[in-house]
């Protein structure tokens, strides 16, 4: 089976959600003139700029629900397509005073597509689950003062199985690439906004080894360009998408945007991958009982 993936490497975004929708539709209206994509990924809050890095109240005004008008125009964009559309936004939640770094998943339909956490509960989006706090290099990462974490690992069902999300700084985490690759995940989408020159170093590396380990497909939009919020940051672009064999199936350019890649997957190389690599037949589940021991001891 074979699908084919059409990136939004978005560029720099304005202060108005929805001019920033509307560009985003014209960008993907141009795209598929002459291509037809099963599922289509923008880049990390792919509505609004990338504020963080200052404690700014104003910006939780930007966050809207998940049956609000840039949700509902995506679920449209979906069924004009007939494609599965990631959709990347900056959630308020149904509680008072909560907000996340959220990613809706729409099927052909229109519809919202539950996620499935492997305790057995079900989302009605993805949450990202790994929040920074990090100020290496200025402005900083202070994701924590805008965003709730998420409630776990989702994967959620579509006609060519299951397909899962980790958002920008989620990438680095090794175990939750494994945990969603064990639930059976064949494509991971990976929506970021990032501008740090180390981060830009290990970019390509990580994801390339990600899809080996793991056996599946990384599909993965960067934002690129310089945006003004309160400071400068050029976010470095340079989107991939890479085969569980580790081949570079598209990329796009460094620091520019925005960018349109396409690619076709095919899906039986998920397969393939397990006789050629058989990483999965030769796990030790016994050996890696740390993890779960500091799970218990409230270390992890």
């Amino acid at each position: 089976m074979k699908a084919k993936v059409l990136l939004i490497q978005n560029g720099p975004a304005t202060t108005d959600p929805q001019k920033n929708v509307d560009a985003n539709l014209a960008l993907v209206a141009e795209a598929t003139k002459d291509f037809k994509p099963d599922f289509v990924l923008f880049s990390e809050l792919s509505n609004t700029q990338y504020f963080c890095g200052y404690n700014t109240p104003e910006h939780f005004e930007l966050a809207e629900p998940i049956d609000g008008e840039s949700v509902r125009r995506h679920q449209e964009l979906a069924k004009e397509l007939g494609a599965y559309v990631i959709f990347p936004f900056y959630e308020k939640g149904e509680v008072k005073g909560e907000f996340y770094n959220s990613a809706a998943v729409i099927d052909r339909e229109g519809n919202l597509i539950p996620g499935d956490l492997p305790d057995g509960r079900q989302v009605r989006v993805y949450r990202k689950n790994h929040i920074p706090d990090q100020w290496s290099y200025s402005p900083g990462l202070n994701e924590r003062y805008y965003f709730k974490e998420g409630p776990g690992l989702a994967t959620f069902k579509t006609e060519y199985g299951k397909v899962s999300i980790l958002i920008c700084y989620e990438r680095s985490f090794p175990e939750a690439w494994r945990v969603l690759a064990l639930q059976g995940s064949k494509i991971m989408f990976v929506p970021v906004a990032a501008w740090g020159p180390n981060r830009a170093d290990s970019w390509g590396g990580e994801l390339r080894t990600a899809a080996i380990q793991n056996g599946l497909f990384v599909v993965a939009s960067n934002k690129g360009g310089l945006e003004e919020t309160e400071g400068p940051r050029h976010m470095f672009g340079a989107s991939r998408i890479f085969s569980p064999m580790g081949e570079e199936l598209a990329a796009g350019p460094a620091g520019e945007g925005p960018f349109v890649l396409t690619a076709e997957l095919d899906l039986d190389q998920v397969d393939q991958h397990g006789v050629r690599y058989t990483f999965f037949r030769d796990r030790r589940p016994e050996l890696y009982g740390t993890l779960s021991d500091d799970v218990a001891r409230g270390v992890l």
